[in-house]
């Protein structure tokens, strides 16, 4: 799929920038972008769905008065731990709705920071990624 969403090369001139350059994607490759995107917010959501259902199951098991209290304390871990996936998972989907406003604005592929290009490597890779490898540390 790579060669599919290729950037036109960028070694030339480090410096580039959206402003000063035009997109470094390629025009034909941005609706591929678009659906990796959607893709992969449409996983996400999924996946969020499925641990909030975990959760609210493993919440109402520890408020459950009929178990014994190891069985309510194993459920509350439980339920904190889906709970901090759910809102890492959440995080990630905000990120990937970031990917798509930058997609359609013409910020999608430039690192936020210096402003140089984003791999296509690690765009595919990571669609929602803002920083290029020099600057995510």
């Amino acid at each position: 799929m790579s060669a599919d969403l290729a950037i036109i090369s960028t070694l030339a001139s480090p410096e580039r920038s959206p402003a000063t350059e035009g997109r470094h994607l390629h025009p034909a490759a941005l609706p591929q972008w678009r659906i990796l995107l959607e893709f992969s917010w449409q996983e996400r959501l999924e996946r969020i769905t499925q641990l909030s259902l975990a959760f609210h199951e493993a919440a109402e098991a520890a408020a459950g008065g009929g178990h014994d209290p190891q069985t309510r304390l194993t459920a509350r871990r439980r339920a904190n731990r889906l709970l901090h996936r759910t809102v890492a998972a959440r995080r990630v989907l905000a990120d990937i709705e970031a990917a798509m406003a930058r997609l359609a604005v013409g910020r999608f592929g430039w690192c936020e920071l210096c402003g140089r290009a984003i791999s296509t490597a690690k765009l595919t890779e990571m669609p929602q990624t803002t920083y290029c490898a020099s600057c995510d540390l």
